[in-house]
């Protein structure tokens, strides 16, 4: 993993554990490298929960990680303001 994908992957784990109550558990650069494949899980599953395996995929262009910085970018935090909470919590 780069250094780029690092940060990006740490921005974007605290920003879901912080706002939707979930955590990135994958981050996949696409075959063609032009995208990731982002899962995203709840946080605090529960064994006897039917949702304890629920997760949610999301896809960000390959240039989104590499110009994120030190903050994420507005289009991925409306994205993840928009996506996350259709996850179920368990």
């Amino acid at each position: 993993m780069t250094l780029e994908e690092t940060n990006c992957f740490k921005m974007l784990d605290e920003y879901a554990r912080s706002r939707h109550r979930c955590f990135l558990a994958e981050m996949n650069l696409s075959a063609d490298k032009t995208h990731y494949a982002l899962c995203f899980r709840p946080t605090g599953g529960n064994k006897d929960s039917p949702n304890r395996y629920a997760c949610r995929y999301l896809h960000i262009g390959a240039e989104q990680v590499g110009t994120a910085g030190h903050s994420l970018p507005p289009s991925i935090v409306e994205m993840l303001d928009r996506e996350l909470p259709i996850l179920p919590q368990s």
